[in-house]
């Protein structure tokens, strides 16, 4: 068997130990010492609210190819770089809307794995940066954007054995263009380390629904067994659902596991000029953050996938199927 062989061998294997591991969750009176409190702990959601009023409010509308697009990319570059990324990177595209050629942006940030717990996997969380036109964008997405940058920062200095990327799309409204163009791009090696996608799409208005996990073709994934299992640690457990129109759907073709979490059914102020930061919840906000920070540490942090070593035992988590209500 050649080195490269060997190298694909095992990352499959340890592929398969990911996916075929049972759904945990330590039980809510354990939460005290709960594996991922060095996770939810320390999400602050005073920092993600002060992200959502900054591009909603400072910033306003961030439609692709436009000036406040701009300010929202030099914004991102700025956070990533200040949580201490050495690897932030911005990917240009082109495309073109009723005859207009226009130019969008999606930014990344690298969170490498330790040098010596390195499972040669990745996973990607990512949120949309962009807006509609005719709106400031405060749900739609400055809320998924500012949970991805909270949980960036909180990654920074942890510990973890998988590559994590987070990952800021441009002109998801022009047609998911961003992370097309991203998927796109990537190496067959890159999609064959990807071991889930977490997309963050609208998660923070007082007016919309309960959280939901949408996957393309409504079964259950990785993503979501994750997600579930995480919910019913840190908040309550969430069902999930079918949906496509959102960042996830570019990941899923390409057969990664991938889900998205909104509320739903939406608000009323869906991609309106209403959509401003007086309809935003602190505690959406802090109980997505915290359910994603809790699923993706689950599948990052060096011991994974031994959960039966964590401090508390696991126990297994059901969750069901919600027929969509937007």
């Amino acid at each position: 068997m050649t080195k490269k062989l060997q190298v694909r061998v095992l990352l499959f294997v340890s592929f398969l130990m990911v996916i075929s591991t049972p759904v945990f969750a330590a039980p809510n009176e354990n939460e005290k010492q709960a594996f991922d409190n060095k996770i939810v702990k320390r999400i602050k959601v005073d920092n993600i609210y002060e992200h959502v009023s900054y591009l909603s409010e400072e910033i306003g509308s961030r439609a692709a190819g436009t000036e406040g697009e701009a300010q929202t990319v030099e914004y991102l570059q700025e956070q990533f770089e200040s949580f201490g990324y050495d690897e932030v990177n911005v990917q240009e595209f082109t495309f073109t809307s009723r005859g207009e050629e226009i130019t969008s942006y999606n930014v990344e940030a690298v969170k490498e794995p330790m040098k010596n717990h390195d499972t040669g996997q990745q996973i990607i969380i990512g949120a949309h940066h962009d807006s509609v036109p005719n709106g400031p964008g405060a749900n739609d997405d400055a809320s998924g954007t500012g949970v991805l940058l909270e949980l960036a920062r909180v990654y920074a200095n942890t510990p973890t054995d998988t590559t994590i990327k987070f990952i800021a799309f441009g002109a998801e409204e022009n047609g998911l263009v961003g992370s097309r163009k991203y998927a796109e791009a990537m190496t067959e090696a890159e999609v064959e380390s990807t071991v889930a996608m977490f997309q963050l799409d609208m998660v923070g208005s007082k007016d919309a629904g309960d959280l939901i996990m949408f996957t393309v073709d409504g079964e259950k994934n990785t993503v979501t067994d994750l997600g579930a299992a995480a919910g019913s640690r840190v908040s309550d457990v969430v069902p999930h659902s079918e949906l496509g129109r959102s960042d996830h759907v570019p990941f899923h073709n390409l057969g990664i596991p991938a889900a998205l979490f909104i509320h739903t059914p939406l608000e009323p102020w869906y991609h309106t000029e209403d959509d401003i930061i007086d309809h935003i919840s602190k505690e959406k906000l802090q109980d997505v953050a915290r359910i994603i920070g809790a699923a993706t540490f689950q599948i990052t942090r060096k011991d994974t996938p031994a959960l039966e070593r964590s401090a508390v035992k696991p126990v297994p988590v059901e969750y069901e199927y919600e027929e969509p209500v937007l």
